[in-house]
């Protein structure tokens, strides 16, 4: 078990960061994304957890806030994620 999880704990981290840096460059249009993920590749991996989860946490909190207003609100959000990660 603690083997299976030292594996998967990397590729999570890794995954999670990917998912952070497209919805970074998706803000910020003028760099590009693989300017984005080696300056936080270039970090101490105790930052880029910290960028993650503010990314995440920041993502979490919009989805509360959509969700105040209903399905339509819901509808919305994912449609503006999808439309800045893209």
């Amino acid at each position: 078990m603690a083997a299976t999880l030292k594996r998967l704990v990397p590729r999570i981290g890794t995954l999670c960061r990917t998912a952070a840096v497209a919805l970074i460059a998706g803000v910020c249009r003028w760099r590009s994304i693989r300017e984005i993920n080696d300056a936080i590749r270039a970090r101490p991996v105790q930052q880029q957890a910290a960028i993650t989860l503010g990314v995440f946490a920041l993502l979490f909190v919009l989805g509360l806030v959509a969700a105040q207003f209903g399905w339509v609100g819901m509808l919305v959000f994912w449609l503006a994620v999808i439309v800045i990660v893209n």
